[in-house]
């Protein structure tokens, strides 16, 4: 499963927010952590992948400006 995911082709993702939606969301996901994640996978390997993801979202947001402390 650990070689599957390392050799996976990165998807891009592009989405148009308003002010107030990227502040939310860069809210959000400053504050979810590996437990939240890991109450709603399946497994820890998802958790994991969820994480991943959320972090990919929070540089995005921080890129354009958007990095609460």
């Amino acid at each position: 499963m650990k070689d599957e995911i390392r050799h996976e082709k990165p998807v891009e993702v592009n989405i148009q927010l308003t002010h107030r939606e990227a502040q939310a969301l860069a809210q959000l996901v400053k504050r979810l952590g590996f437990s939240d994640c890991r109450g709603l996978a399946t497994s820890d390997i998802e958790a994991y992948l969820m994480m991943d993801g959320i972090n990919q979202i929070m540089k995005a947001l921080a890129e354009e400006g958007y990095a609460p402390r």
